[in-house]
C-alpha cells in the first residue's frame, strides 16, 4: 500500500472513531428533521448538528427524548421557550415570558385565512409555493405563511387565532384549562421541568400538546442548523 493512501486511511479511521465516540456520549451528534414543525428556524429535511457540551437558555433549539404509543421512545426538537419559574403565556398568538413579548425577536410562521382571488394572486407570483401547506374552506384558503411575508402583502389582520376560552379538548386534557395554542397561560414552569414549542406555531405539536418535559430528558443544544 502507497504511504500517502496508508496515512489517508489511517486519518480517515481516527476521525471515524472520534466522531463514534462523540455520538456515544451526545457530545456531538447529528439528526434530519422529518417534520416542519420548527420552519421556519429548521427546515424540513435539514441536518442539525446537537451537542451536550453547550449549554442552553431560552430561545435556544434543544433536543430531548420523548415516548408515545405511535412511535415509542425517539427524539424531538423544539425551541425552548421557559425554564424553571418562568411564568409562561401567550395572548392571541404572541408567546410572552415573564410578560415580556418573545416573539418579536424569532421569525415565525401561522396560518393565514386568504380569499381565492388573493391566494392565486400569491401563487401567479411565487409568494406562495408549493411548500407553504394550503388548504380550501369554502370559498377562502388557508394558509402557512411567514409572518414577514403575510405583514409585507397586507395580510396580517387575516392571521387564524383561535379566540380566548375557546378550549382544545387535548390541551384542557394536560393542563385542566379552558387554554388553546393562541390563548395558552398564564403557566409557572415547575423545577424540573422546560416548555417547548415550535416555530410553525399552528403546525407543531409542543408542550402546548404534549405537557412540559423533563429537563433531564434533554440530549443536548442544535449548535449548528
Amino acid at each position: 500500500m502507497k504511504k500517502p493512501l496508508k496515512i489517508t486511511l489511517i486519518v480517515l479511521g481516527i476521525l471515524f472513531g472520534i466522531y463514534t465516540v462523540l455520538g456515544q456520549t451526545d457530545m456531538l451528534k447529528m439528526y434530519n428533521i422529518p417534520t416542519t414543525a420548527n420552519e421556519p428556524g429548521i427546515k424540513l429535511n435539514s441536518k442539525i448538528f446537537v451537542s451536550n457540551l453547550a449549554g442552553y437558555e431560552n430561545g435556544d433549539f434543544i433536543c430531548y427524548e420523548y415516548e408515545n404509543e405511535m412511535l415509542g421512545k425517539h427524539i424531538r426538537v423544539h425551541r425552548l421557550l421557559g425554564i424553571a419559574n418562568d411564568i409562561i403565556e401567550i395572548k392571541d398568538g404572541i408567546l410572552f415570558i415573564n410578560e415580556q413579548n418573545f416573539d418579536q425577536t424569532i421569525e415565525l410562521q401561522h396560518f393565514y385565512l386568504i380569499d381565492l382571488e388573493k391566494f392565486q394572486e400569491l401563487l401567479k407570483n411565487g409568494i406562495i409555493t408549493k411548500e407553504n401547506q394550503a388548504f380550501r374552506i369554502e370559498d377562502k384558503m388557508m394558509v402557512t405563511l411567514l409572518d414577514k411575508v403575510a405583514e409585507k402583502n397586507g395580510l396580517s389582520d387575516q392571521i387564524k387565532i383561535e379566540p380566548k376560552n375557546q378550549a382544545n379538548q387535548i390541551i384542557k386534557s394536560i393542563y385542566n384549562q379552558d387554554w388553546n395554542m393562541d390563548n395558552f397561560g398564564p403557566l409557572k414552569i415547575p423545577e424540573g421541568k422546560c416548555f417547548v414549542i415550535g416555530d410553525n406555531r399552528h403546525n407543531s405539536e409542543d408542550s402546548r400538546y404534549i405537557g412540559l418535559i423533563n429537563e433531564s430528558d434533554i440530549i443536548g443544544t442544535v449548535i449548528k442548523k
